[in-house]
């Protein structure tokens, strides 16, 4: 019985290149997906104003969420390919970067975004870092995107060219309703 069992689980699985697992090659080779993802955070966050806001004021949107810090190599460099990311899908998607530096170092977060996205990224500071273990986040950085719902549909942790045509695809699909 214990051998029939294993025998039908395994025919069963879905093979790696279903569903947009199938964009994990290239740039995109470290994407994955949950298979019970945690919810979109609600944290309060701050805007460049310092006022406050969450990610739920982007809801209806398809987000791309990067989590990164001004410490964080990897996340510094692929900054650039987010910004150019931003402006080729721009109205269709957002890419909302947010910064878990302290509170001293929010100016230069800003500048050094602002800088290396060329102003095409929104500034979203959580100085509690707390949005890293909303978003159940192994490390720095991690991107998560989520459908127009909220629902998180597949995550990348560690750098990447986000204006690859590997990602350029995936996002093609998750826009199409993947």
């Amino acid at each position: 019985m214990a051998v029939l069992y294993v025998l039908f689980a395994a025919a069963s699985k879905p093979e790696q290149t279903a569903g947009l697992m199938r964009f994990a090659q290239g740039e995109m080779q470290r994407l994955q997906t949950m298979e019970v993802a945690p919810p979109m955070p609600t944290r309060t966050l701050r805007d460049a104003t310092g006022a406050e806001t969450n990610l739920q004021a982007f809801s209806g949107d398809v987000l791309v969420v990067n989590l990164w810090a001004t410490w964080c190599a990897p996340c510094v460099e692929e900054m650039p390919t987010l910004g150019a990311l931003q402006r080729r899908f721009e109205g269709r998607l957002r890419v909302i970067p947010i910064s878990v530096d302290s509170e001293g170092e929010r100016e230069n977060a800003q500048r050094l975004l602002a800088e290396l996205s060329g102003g095409s990224l929104p500034f979203l500071i959580d100085i509690t870092r707390g949005v890293l273990f909303d978003a159940q986040a192994a490390g720095m950085p991690v991107t998560i995107i989520y459908d127009r719902e909220g629902r998180e549909v597949a995550r990348l942790a560690g750098g990447a060219d986000w204006d690859s045509p590997e990602s350029v695809a995936l996002l093609e699909a998750v826009l199409a309703g993947e």
